[in-house]
């Protein structure tokens, strides 16, 4: 997270306030006890393996960064800056964080939901199959990058996720109706 980053507020209705921001030197909304809701764009990048497997990215945090450091996460995902559309920010979030070029083209919707009462999450996937591995750390947020068998997943996020994902169900369950619909399970 950079503290001198000013994010985007929204309405109940997930609509943005224009020029209204989250000043993020404040930390979460919710932990201020603001009644301000801000957004984040989650993004999962999925591949099918060699074998035909489905697989998630997973980051791993930096030791150096002062929220879960050493946990795991999803592939990239962060708070969308004032101005930002969802999708801008998660191009944004998918380069700061695992170096990955993608462009607006190569994200695909699933869904938007409440990630608390002071943040919705905007959540896209986006295809890695047949590309190089070529993941690097720009802002020394992530130490590592791991792929985990999408039959996994729940599992894997129950014992190395961070807080906040541990118990974290219904995004998965939308992610495998997801990949149903769209024939990669």
């Amino acid at each position: 997270m950079h503290h001198d980053e000013m994010w985007q507020v929204y309405r109940p209705n997930g609509e943005p306030v224009v020029g209204e921001g989250w000043d993020s030197a404040l930390g979460n909304p919710e932990e201020t006890g603001s009644d301000k809701i801000v957004g984040v764009s989650v993004i999962f990048v999925y591949r099918l393996n060699d074998a035909g497997e489905l697989e998630l990215l997973w980051q791993k945090r930096s030791e150096k960064v002062d929220r879960f450091p050493g946990d795991y996460d999803i592939s990239a995902g962060g708070h969308i800056n004032l101005g930002e559309s969802v999708v801008e920010g998660a191009v944004r979030e998918c380069h700061e964080e695992i170096g990955a070029e993608i462009n607006t083209d190569d994200l695909r919707f699933v869904t938007m939901r409440p990630f608390n009462r002071n943040r919705f999450a905007w959540v896209f996937m986006t295809d890695w199959t047949g590309k190089e591995d070529d993941f690097h750390f720009n802002d020394e947020e992530v130490s590592e990058v791991k792929w985990v068998p999408f039959a996994e997943a729940i599992d894997f996020c129950s014992k190395y996720a961070k807080a906040p994902l541990k118990k974290e169900k219904l995004t998965f369950e939308l992610l495998r109706e997801w990949f149903l619909q769209n024939g990669n399970l």
